[in-house]
């Protein structure tokens, strides 16, 4: 359906409830039902409550294009519509000041990527893009990791410096990239806000990242509802964001009470070590019930590794991943998976990075979006009796 439409379709919606004063008050508490959902989901957050431009539309059943026009006040909106978008955007606390229309500017903020490869990073532009929309600006999405043979690895310095010259407004940092300080002393006087990277980068500039503490903790306690006490982890390596995961899975099952069975297998993000790392616990001596990974590419490579030890998932074996990519909910992989909520994450980024831009001087902010868990086939099973009881013989023996 087009944007036109959908508009069309919207306004028609709060039109239709005008002509009966029973319609419209129905329908105006519907919306306010709605605004409250959207308002108690920002504040789980725990930093400043600022609603989104798809939080203004979601609020309303409206998609986001109709809404940014409508906060706009374009003329092919209709005004009970645009007085709804406009109340709801108040009452959520986006940042109307920055609203501009789209000829009013020119600029371009860059995206800073490791790698192309990781599909998470697909759901993030999209959500930045769609909140820079109100500002008239556009997004440009760099690989900045370059092997050289003089370090393992480096970042491309020359590039970003180039986009310096080239005139971008500023940067959004997606994840701790790799040789972190020669590439942020290249982004020279341009803001700098980071997406999804450690606690440690707080306070150096505005971070939006992944509550890790809250993820893992969804984690394991969905698994041990389901009966599971043998529960390892594979990650805590290559990034500290990784072993930030480790951590926080250490410290879920150790308010279980489970903190000698919570095994940590050293592994990164790719699927290969993951593989490696799966091999490594189903073939040790004590072989746990359910595996939690440092995201959902190191699960594939778990799940790869339990097929070829003969083990099936979930009733032998449960697996969880993190980041809720296309990859778990493809039907061959089925992932359970902590969804890192990238649509709000990329959104109050992009925020960020526009009010830096213009020039809003206010301390350094840090705010950690709570994720949520998202239950499929790979983790719908407790274990086994009869396999408890032989991994208990296994272990003793």
């Amino acid at each position: 359906m087009s944007n036109d439409a959908s508009g069309m379709m919207g306004s028609g919606r709060i039109d239709a409830h005008s002509d009966a004063e029973e319609g419209r008050t129905e329908h105006t508490d519907q919306v306010i039902d709605q605004v409250e959902r959207v308002e108690e989901s920002i504040a789980k957050d725990g930093g400043p409550t600022r609603g989104t431009l798809r939080d203004v539309a979601d609020s309303l059943g409206i998609s986001s294009a109709v809404a940014l026009r409508a906060l706009r006040g374009e003329k092919e909106i209709r005004p009970l519509l645009r007085t709804r978008v406009q109340e709801a955007a108040e009452r959520l606390g986006f940042p109307m000041e920055e609203l501009a229309a789209e000829a009013d500017h020119n600029g371009v903020i860059a995206v800073l990527v490791n790698t192309m490869r990781n599909t998470w990073i697909s759901d993030l532009v999209r959500a930045i893009r769609i909140e820079l929309a109100a500002t008239g600006r556009s997004v440009v999405v760099v690989p900045t990791r370059r092997r050289v043979p003089e370090y393992p690895v480096a970042a491309d310095t020359d590039a970003i410096e180039s986009l310096v010259r080239l005139g971008v407004d500023g940067f959004l940092m997606v994840s701790d990239l790799q040789d972190l300080e020669n590439a942020l002393g290249a982004t020279g006087d341009r803001p700098v806000v980071g997406i999804g990277c450690s606690r440690d980068r707080a306070g150096r500039f505005d971070t939006v990242r992944i509550d890790d503490e809250v993820g893992q903790g969804l984690l394991v306690d969905h698994l041990v509802s389901l009966g599971h006490s043998d529960i390892a982890h594979v990650g805590g390596v290559g990034s500290v964001v990784a072993r930030e995961r480790a951590d926080a899975f250490r410290h879920a099952m150790e308010r279980h009470g489970l903190s000698a069975s919570a095994r940590v297998e050293p592994g990164d993000f790719t699927e290969q070590v993951g593989q490696t790392a799966g091999s490594m616990l189903l073939r040790g001596s004590q072989v746990p019930t359910a595996v939690t990974c440092a995201n959902d590419v190191t699960a594939i490579g778990v799940l790869a590794a339990a097929r070829s030890a003969g083990y099936d998932v979930p009733s032998q074996l449960a697996v969880a991943g993190y980041g809720n990519t296309s990859l778990a909910a493809s039907g061959t992989a089925e992932l359970t998976s902590i969804d890192p909520n990238s649509d709000r994450l990329g959104a109050i980024a992009a925020q960020f990075v526009v009010e830096r831009i213009s020039g809003h001087d206010v301390p350094v902010r840090d705010v950690a979006v709570a994720p949520t868990l998202v239950v499929r086939q790979s983790s719908s099973a407790g274990p086994r009796a009869e396999d408890r009881f032989k991994r208990k013989r296994i272990s003793v023996d």
